[in-house]
């Protein structure tokens, strides 16, 4: 049977008779690129099925791996001549859905290798709503990566497939040196090897533009462990605070309540000990050895008997300070003024010039939500061009030239939201949000304080943020 047969074969739903024909038609064609094709692609629709079932939870890891391997396998001893083909980079693909869950993806991946993507599957492309997507090669290389990483934190560096992934690890970041995975999955090697001060070089970048993902806080409190216990205690916190689901921080609750036993903390050791035994028994797993000796604990019993078991505090702030004192590069603050607050958005939106100004989510900034708008503050920066790290409340009472205290008449005209605050310096705009404090049709004298910004039509002209008198 020819490869059109099999791809006919394929196309008529009988994925398993085309794959046996396959096999019994391979003798003889191995350099036979259509034949190869064919053969591939029937592969593919088992491989792709494995995948589906494992992703719909209808099959365990175990289940996964035993039937994937022997279908690689497969592909493996029929499909080198494919290497730069579409049905070559589909099979890594699939191979790279399941590498966190398959043992052999490492031994895999390196006879596969990270150059046999045919162009289009080496370049990043675009979404129809605009959003950058990196390459099949690039996602392959880092998952190859992080299970190279793994493998080798875990103390299996000593295999070719580990050393390989290790080397693909190294180049990647030699190419790519600011990737926030690749520099991830470094900080864990350092880690595991004691190199605790280049993996929190490597991981305060990553905190800086995840600081809202609970898995970079986690491994920060892992690194700072053996230097920084109180800190680590941060840390972990704060990434309990951030998961969105329980099974992210299934095993930080353990670790975070025998450091709080540890500094006699037993209230909230038990608070969280009782989270982590309350998710493993509601999900049916195994409870693991440091979780059933905390459970087993006087400690925890006493706790327990008398109902004290509490939240700890929030961590938000400290977390923040904790990594603004870690990185290296000093932060810069300067002045700006609340200038309005977006609940819906969860933001407040701080004006630091004329057309300038940053907005600060609630999120990783809470107490900014109970500034009022005319406050003035101090936004610290790593750089010039970098997002807010820091805030803190404003010595200054005004910003000469840009954000000031202006006395005068306020006239609302009748039938306006809007009204105007005549002043010898220039008009200032009184937003319908402050206006209505003024009946309609009325004039008074008032004392507001306004910024200095430029409208959508271009114009720079007065605002009023507050009224102050």
């Amino acid at each position: 049977m020819d490869s059109r047969e099999i791809f006919g074969l394929r196309r008529a739903g009988k994925s398993a008779e085309a794959l046996e024909a396959a096999r019994a038609g391979l003798t003889g064609r191995e350099d036979d690129l259509w034949f190869l094709r064919a053969y591939a692609w029937v592969l593919y629709d088992q491989a792709k099925q494995i995948v589906e079932d494992h992703e719909r939870k209808r099959i365990s890891d175990s289940a996964m791996a035993n039937c994937i391997s022997p279908c690689m396998r497969e592909f493996a001893k029929m499909a080198a001549p494919l290497r730069e083909d579409t049905a070559f980079s589909q099979m890594l693909r699939l191979a790279g859905k399941v590498s966190r869950h398959w043992p052999d993806f490492l031994a895999f991946a390196q006879w596969a290798g990270i150059d046999g993507f045919p162009a289009e599957d080496r370049a990043p492309f675009v979404t129809d709503d605009g959003r950058r997507v990196d390459s099949l090669q690039q996602r392959f290389a880092r998952a190859v990566a992080r299970e190279a990483a793994s493998a080798a934190a875990e103390g299996r560096r000593d295999s070719d497939p580990v050393r390989w992934g290790l080397s693909i690890l190294e180049q990647a970041l030699a190419e790519d040196p600011t990737d926030q995975w690749l520099n991830y999955y470094q900080s864990k090697i350092d880690l595991s090897e004691d190199r605790l001060e280049d993996a929190v070089r490597r991981l305060v970048p990553i905190l800086r533009r995840q600081s809202r993902a609970a898995w970079p806080w986690a491994l920060l409190g892992e690194i700072l462990e053996k230097t920084q216990p109180g800190q680590a205690v941060v840390c972990y916190v704060h990434a309990t605070e951030l998961a969105r689901e329980e099974q992210e921080v299934a095993r930080v609750r353990i670790r975070l309540a025998e450091l709080l036993a540890a500094q006699e903390r037993f209230d909230e050791a038990a608070f969280q000990a009782h989270l982590a035994a309350d998710y493993r028994e509601e999900h049916s797993f195994r409870t693991p050895a440091g979780l059933s000796r905390l459970l087993q604990s006087d400690w925890y019993s006493r706790e327990i008997a008398t109902d004290r078991p509490k939240p700890p505090t929030k961590a938000a702030s400290a977390a923040r300070k904790l990594i603004t004192e870690l990185d290296a590069r000093p932060v810069v603050y300067s002045l700006g003024v609340v200038e309005h607050i977006n609940e819906k958005k969860a933001l407040t939106y701080v004006a630091t010039g004329v057309e300038s100004g940053s907005p600060m989510p609630h999120g990783r900034f809470p107490e900014i939500a109970e500034v009022e708008p005319g406050t003035i503050i101090e936004i610290g920066r790593t750089g010039p061009t970098e997002k807010p790290t820091d805030w803190r409340r404003a010595e200054a009472e005004v910003i000469p030239g840009f954000c000031e205290n202006v006395t005068g008449r306020i006239e609302r005209h009748e039938g306006n939201s809007f009204a105007f605050l005549r002043n010898p310096l220039g008009d200032v705009f009184v937003p319908p949000d402050l206006a209505k404090e003024i009946g309609d049709g009325a004039v008074e004298e008032r004392t507001v304080r306004t910024v200095l910004r430029k409208a959508k039509n271009g114009k720079v002209s007065w605002k009023a943020l507050r009224f102050l008198g």
